[in-house]
């Protein structure tokens, strides 16, 4: 049976140099067919040989015998030739049975790619290709939380850190935008962040259309300061404009999250130095969240955190029905941690 991969085991298999002779790219997600053919040259072919193993062609000005004459030849040199044919559904239905006899029995030094955003699946060469070569996903990511997962992936194999929080930010923001458009707007945040550290929430600001963080962690700390009215406020006109509840209640765990690292960065009187490597934090966050929530005690931070994600179940399993006021229950159950207990 033919193999069935997404581009990531695309990725890991090309990695260990394991390079099947046919593959079928489908999908409307260009940036995974450009990713998928770029990774297959650099495993396909031999780096002396420049482009010389390297043939293109178009499906609706070319034929099938043509294809497989070419791929049943050998390459000048060492490693493979690479065969791309682009718009392959446009491929002529002439030679279909040459095909299968290719495909029965591939040239070992050849790596031959059907490359199509939509392919019709009635067609003969829909059937055949699918049967004997190994198709690559290339779909568009399903939802913002596939595209968060991407963007962290992205982010971290460069070396910058990236928090569940602020990745559901970029995936809220830039779901359906397209990955080509991801990874430019990806590229020009790492450009303007400079070497690599983990993306804090204020470097989201040179994202085109990702969700108002900022207003979110300023919520978060009208709730940790016990300033109930104002948080509130600050989370209804979040979901007012149009803020998708998982990406506010992010935001304002993200910055629970960081206010109980800073705390316990403070009171280990931990080195600078040692901030990065054991809580993620910049040397100047330590005082910062000290001098924006004051004195908060560790309790009501572990009870914030903990409330943030007993009201992420809520919202997401269906429970709470209105954000609004499952928000609104959040900030008073956390004030609650604050207040003094009676004697």
């Amino acid at each position: 049976m033919a193999a069935r991969l997404t581009f990531a085991r695309l990725r890991q298999a090309l990695t260990r140099g394991a390079v099947e002779p046919v593959y079928v790219l489908t999908g409307e997600e260009a940036w995974f067919h450009d990713a998928s053919l770029a990774l297959l040259e650099t495993a396909a072919l031999d780096p002396a040989g420049g482009g010389i193993n390297r043939q293109a062609f178009r499906g609706p000005e070319s034929g099938l015998h043509e294809i497989v004459d070419l791929a049943s030849t050998y390459p000048m040199g060492p490693g493979r030739r690479l065969i791309i044919v682009r718009q392959a559904d446009g491929l002529k239905p002439e030679g279909i049975e040459a095909l299968k006899g290719y495909l029965a029995s591939p040239n070992p030094r050849t790596c031959l790619v059907f490359a199509d955003e939509s392919f019709d699946q009635r067609r003969a060469l829909w059937k055949t290709l699918a049967a004997g070569a190994a198709v690559v996903d290339c779909a568009p990511l399903a939802d913002g939380t596939a595209v968060a997962a991407w963007a962290r992936d992205r982010l971290q194999g460069r070396g910058y850190g990236l928090s569940p929080e602020l990745a559901d930010a970029i995936g809220a923001g830039l779901a359906g935008a397209g990955l080509q458009r991801l990874d430019a707007e990806l590229q020009k945040l790492m450009s303007a962040i400079g070497s690599p550290r983990p993306v804090l929430a204020e470097d989201l600001a040179i994202l085109a259309e990702v969700p108002r963080v900022g207003d979110a962690f300023q919520a978060a700390r009208a709730a940790l300061q016990g300033d109930r009215g104002a948080a509130i406020r600050g989370l209804r006109a979040l979901l007012e404009a149009g803020e998708e509840a998982p990406m506010v209640l992010g935001a304002f765990a993200w910055y629970a999250r960081t206010a109980l690292k800073a705390r316990a960065a403070s009171e280990r009187r931990t080195a600078p130095r040692d901030l990065m490597p054991l809580y993620a934090l910049k040397p100047g966050q330590v005082e910062r969240m000290r001098e924006e929530i004051g004195p908060v005690p560790e309790a009501a931070l572990r009870e914030a955190v903990a409330l943030c994600l007993e009201t992420d179940r809520g919202i997401k399993g269906g429970g709470a029905k209105d954000p609004a006021n499952a928000f609104e229950r959040m900030v008073h159950r956390l004030a609650r941690t604050r207040a003094p207990r009676r004697r």
